[in-house]
C-alpha cells in the first residue's frame, strides 16, 4: 500500500513578517496566517487525512487545529516536529544576527551547517524530523496523514527523505504551503511541493 504524506507549513507570524528567526520560540499566527491556514484547511480536507500529526508550537498547532476542526478530529501534538532551535539567534533579524556572528550567519545562509549558540545545527533538526516523519507514517495505519511543522525543517527532512545529495535543495516552502509524498515502505516519493493558498 502505498500511503500519501502531506508535509503544510505553518501560516504567517509577526516573526515571519519581521523576518525574525522563530526557531522554537512560541510565536502565534498573526490575522494574516489564521486566514491562511483556514483557506489553505479548506483544501486540504478534501484529501481527508486520517491522521494528523503536528508540532507542538503554537503556529503549528493552531494551523493544524484548523484542518481538524473541519473534519471533526482531532490533532497528535509531537515535539520532535519543532522548527530548528536557533539559540541565541531566536528573535533577531539577520541584521542583527550579522552584527554579532557575521562568519556564522554567512555560512547558514551559504547552506552550511553551522550551530548558533545554544542551539542545533541544520543537519540534526532536519534528521530529527525526518527520523519523527517515518516513524509517524511507518507506525500508522492510515493511508493519508497530515504532517504540520516548520519551514526550515520540513525542507531538511524532506531533501533527506529523497535523499537528496549535491547542491540541488528544494525550496523553503511558503506560510501555509504544503507538499506531497508517495511513500511505499522502503521509499518516499515527492508528487508536489509548495502550493499554497493566494
Amino acid at each position: 500500500m502505498t500511503k500519501t504524506v502531506i508535509v503544510w507549513r505553518h501560516g504567517q507570524t509577526d516573526f515571519n513578517l519581521q523576518r525574525r528567526f522563530q526557531g522554537q520560540s512560541d510565536i502565534p499566527l498573526n490575522a494574516v496566517g489564521l486566514d491562511q491556514a483556514e483557506r489553505a484547511a479548506a483544501v486540504l480536507a478534501a484529501r481527508s487525512p486520517e491522521l494528523i500529526v503536528s508540532s507542538d508550537l503554537l503556529r503549528a498547532a493552531v494551523t493544524a487545529d484548523t484542518l481538524a476542526d473541519r473534519l471533526g478530529t482531532s490533532v497528535d501534538r509531537d515535539p520532535r516536529l519543532r522548527e530548528m532551535a536557533f539559540g541565541e539567534w531566536e528573535g533577531l533579524t539577520r541584521e542583527e544576527i550579522a552584527a554579532v556572528w557575521p562568519e556564522e550567519l554567512h555560512k547558514w545562509v551559504s547552506g552550511g551547517d553551522p550551530k548558533p549558540p545554544g542551539g542545533e545545527t541544520r543537519s540534526e533538526s532536519s534528521l530529527r524530523v525526518a527520523r519523527a516523519i517515518t516513524d509517524i507514517v511507518t507506525t500508522s495505519d492510515a493511508e493519508t496523514i497530515a504532517i504540520v511543522a516548520h519551514g526550515a525543517v520540513l525542507r531538511g527532512a524532506a531533501e533527506i527523505l529523497l535523499e537528496m545529495t549535491g547542491s540541488g535543495r528544494l525550496a523553503v516552502l511558503a506560510n501555509c504551503g504544503h507538499g506531497e509524498f508517495g511513500f511505499t515502505g522502503d521509499t518516499w516519493v515527492l508528487r508536489n511541493w509548495g502550493e499554497a493558498p493566494d
